[in-house]
């Protein structure tokens, strides 16, 4: 019996193995790979080799051809979780004001209201039950694991969520706290400027905004030479320097306006924001932002987009992209044209697709859902348009941008039909 044993499990093991490679054969038609989007288990049986390939990888993206599409966030959820628990990966980064992604994940790991932190440090386009299943389960997960979710923020949008952030870390440094208190009027005038463009009928004045966040950028430099020079500990610093970095992402447009000197663009500075979140550590990081942002080349002749090729320079190899695309169907979208936590979000459809897209293309094809590896579909290297759908209700024939995907994306996700996101409850 014992020598029996071992050949049958080794026969069982082989013969399971043989099933899944059969399966997998089958799903993959032509480079393509169907999935199941309606089932969490038969998904990840299908997306095995993508999965595989992504755990490779230090840094994962999963993009959204929209930002506001039910089926975007619930797959992206199943593959991050899928990374988490299998793959060792410890962040989960939004494309969100970097601050208010430090005081969520705080937030998170204590018994108040999911609904209300999501309110108060997502902006709009992540306030929906697909994020909050997500954000749920970091929650149950952080519970029962010594080695918690981290959830980060890479953008810079808020400049009072940096004050809330720079009050908290240096809580016993009097000197210091005067030192940020003196920024609290140019962020506080730059964040109502910000909302009150949204508004037909504001009067915003320029000319003393710019003033103000010129000061406000000189004011945290300082700080951030003091906190480099003072006698704190490495995480204080650390934590510190990273949120002034973001505060002075926010008031950087004015200052290289009043200096005549070049501004990096958003795409540079969320991948300074990436590099700095995992320095010093080995630890593995999920991304999800819009397609535009975590491609490896820009788009509309490089004026838009390409943090993932900056992430790409500063993690040789290091660095996987999923894209996400659909054709019909609805999506969440706001007619306010800056992006705030209270952007009132609505379902709108989805316009015809373009003759010879992508999206066309991969419609044809009349699979439900599936992914594909751009490299080995387009070995041809064709260049056709493809949908790049904001946070605004537009999605016609000049939200594409012509595009070899296969420069853009390691792998790409379409589904046929999808929804827009659940609005919070």
């Amino acid at each position: 019996m014992k020598t029996i044993l071992p050949v049958l499990i080794a026969t069982l093991c082989l013969s399971l193995n043989s099933q899944a490679q059969k399966a997998n054969s089958q799903n993959n038609t032509n480079g393509v790979y169907q999935v199941d989007k309606t089932n969490q288990k038969k998904f990840i049986s299908n997306a095995k080799p993508l999965i595989e390939q992504m755990g490779q990888k230090r840094i994962v993206a999963l993009g959204e051809g929209t930002h506001g599409t039910a089926e975007f966030n619930t797959l992206r959820y199943w593959i991050t979780r899928e990374l988490i628990e299998k793959k060792g990966f410890t962040h989960i980064a939004f494309e969100n004001d970097l601050s208010d992604g430090l005081l969520l994940n705080q937030e998170l790991n204590t018994k108040a209201d999911l609904t209300t932190i999501m309110k108060n440090r997502l902006l709009s386009i992540w306030q929906n039950e697909e994020t909050k299943e997500l954000l749920t389960w970091v929650r149950s997960y952080n519970q029962s694991h010594k080695k918690r979710i981290s959830i980060e923020g890479i953008d810079y949008v808020y400049l009072n969520a940096d004050i809330e952030a720079l009050q908290k870390t240096l809580a016993h440094q009097p000197l210091l706290l005067a030192k940020v208190e003196q920024l609290k009027a140019p962020a506080n005038l730059q964040d109502e400027v910000w909302e009150a463009m949204n508004q037909k009928d504001s009067k915003v004045d320029f000319k003393a905004m710019t003033k103000s966040s010129y000061q406000g950028y000189l004011m945290a430099d300082s700080l951030d030479q003091m906190i480099r020079t003072g006698n704190l500990s490495a995480e204080t610093k650390s934590t510190s320097h990273l949120i002034i970095l973001n505060v002075k992402q926010g008031f950087a447009p004015f200052y290289h306006q009043l200096t005549k000197t070049d501004e990096p663009s958003r795409d540079v500075n969320m991948a300074d924001n990436v590099a700095e979140i995992l320095k010093n550590s080995n630890e593995k990081m999920i991304i999800w932002a819009h397609n535009a942002h975590v491609a490896k080349t820009g788009i509309y002749d490089n004026a838009v987009g390409g943090m993932g090729g900056e992430i790409s320079k500063r993690f040789p190899g290091q660095y996987f992209v999923m894209g996400t695309s659909t054709a019909t169907g609805t999506f969440a979208a706001t007619e306010q044209s800056r992006d705030t936590y209270t952007n009132p979000m609505k379902a709108y459809p989805l316009e015809q697709t373009v003759p010879e897209s992508w999206e066309t293309r991969f419609a044809s094809l009349a699979k439900p859902a599936f992914y594909l590896f751009p490299k080995l579909y387009n070995s041809k290297n064709e260049v056709k348009p493809v949908r790049f759908i904001g946070y605004t209700p537009k999605s016609d024939p000049s939200t594409n941008d012509k595009t070899n995907i296969s420069n853009l994306f390691d792998a790409f996700l379409f589904i046929s039909d999808t929804n827009a996101a659940t609005a919070l409850k």
